[in-house]
């Protein structure tokens, strides 16, 4: 607010003084009073006006400004009237009671709607888990038959439902969060056995080494990461001979843990949108593409404490990094004898 607004907020104000000073002066004039001291009495005032106006302006945009720090230091803004000074004035003790009420009444809707959201979670939490125990008893029953076209059918519908499990919970992954030593060599195998079929099917070659490291931090979202990332690989494998590479880079402050397909890639004007939900990509369609997998991934990377990079080249290959920082990880041999993991 410039000093001329201000100003002009107060015009009434200073209209009225400036009738009462026109009304002093006529009083003098009419006695008779010497003009200079006229002169000088009317600029004294006028002077004294200005400097107290300018006093009052400084006096309210520190106010204003102190209000506005409070807002923007505020990560829960709706609880702003809670912690505003509570104003002199009458009419902005009006403004004051307006804003309570418009609070109070958005935290009541506010506090409804995060009721009913966490009961939707939980609902979907608890299908998603009962659902997949007779999925998981389909998916064995047609491997003991050998009729992998209907495995695979279930295994993607397993898959689904535990994308929807991670979606449900990333929003509150404190909550089911265990952070333990892993060997990263071990979470990797376990992985790929997962999806062995589906490599056997794109006859791919995995080639996996230099990875055993002990890594700290949650095996099920780990898990879950890795799974999106070669569940990616499988999708977009097309090529005569598929190729999945997995190794790791250990540097000073970090591990990189790097997982490698020679698949279709990505376009480059793709490639800063891999993580935005629901994005599958402007050329690669596939019916059963979701886009969120990258973006749970990216989510679940980010709360874990990790970082998580693609690059790619169209038609040639993607590389998907995930970088542990440094104290998140040793080698496996170091981790043996300190901590016993293998004894």
């Amino acid at each position: 607010m410039s000093f001329f607004t201000f100003l002009e907020e107060k015009a009434a104000e200073m209209l009225f003084q400036m009738l009462f000073l026109a009304m002093v002066i006529f009083l003098m004039v009419f006695y008779g009073v010497d003009k200079i001291f006229i002169v000088l009495l009317a600029v004294f005032f006028i002077g004294i006006q200005g400097i107290f106006q300018g006093y009052l302006y400084r006096k309210a945009i520190r106010a204003a400004r102190s209000v506005i720090d409070l807002a923007d230091s505020s990560e829960e803004s709706y609880y702003i009237s809670e912690i505003l000074p509570k104003p002199k004035e009458i009419q902005n003790k009006a403004y004051y009671y307006a804003l309570k009420k418009a609070c109070k009444s958005m935290n009541d809707k506010i506090g409804k709607i995060t009721e009913e959201k966490q009961e939707y979670q939980e609902y979907i939490e608890s299908f998603a888990h009962e659902i997949k125990i007779p999925i998981g008893a389909l998916s064995l029953t047609f491997d003991n038959a050998k009729n992998y076209t209907l495995k695979k059918e279930t295994d993607k519908m397993f898959q689904l439902v535990e994308q929807m499990i991670y979606y449900a919970r990333s929003e509150d992954t404190e909550k089911d969060y265990f952070v333990k030593p892993l060997n990263l060599e071990d979470v990797v195998h376990n992985v790929l056995l997962k999806f062995r079929h589906a490599f056997m099917e794109k006859k791919t070659v995995v080639d996996v080494r230099d990875i055993g490291h002990v890594i700290y931090t949650d095996e099920k979202w780990l898990t879950f990461i890795l799974s999106q990332v070669m569940q990616n690989a499988i999708k977009y494998f097309n090529k005569q001979e598929n190729r999945l590479t997995i190794f790791s880079q250990a540097k000073e402050t970090q591990l990189r843990l790097v997982i490698e397909d020679n698949g279709c890639g990505i376009k480059s004007s793709d490639l800063p949108r891999v993580f935005e939900k629901g994005f599958t990509g402007s050329d690669r369609k596939k019916n059963n593409a979701t886009g969120m997998g990258l973006y749970l991934s990216k989510k679940l990377c980010d709360r874990l404490g990790l970082e998580m990079k693609v690059a790619s080249v169209e038609n040639e290959y993607t590389r998907v990094t995930l970088i542990f920082p440094k104290g998140t990880m040793h080698r496996l041999s170091e981790s043996a004898v300190h901590t016993g993991i293998n004894g």
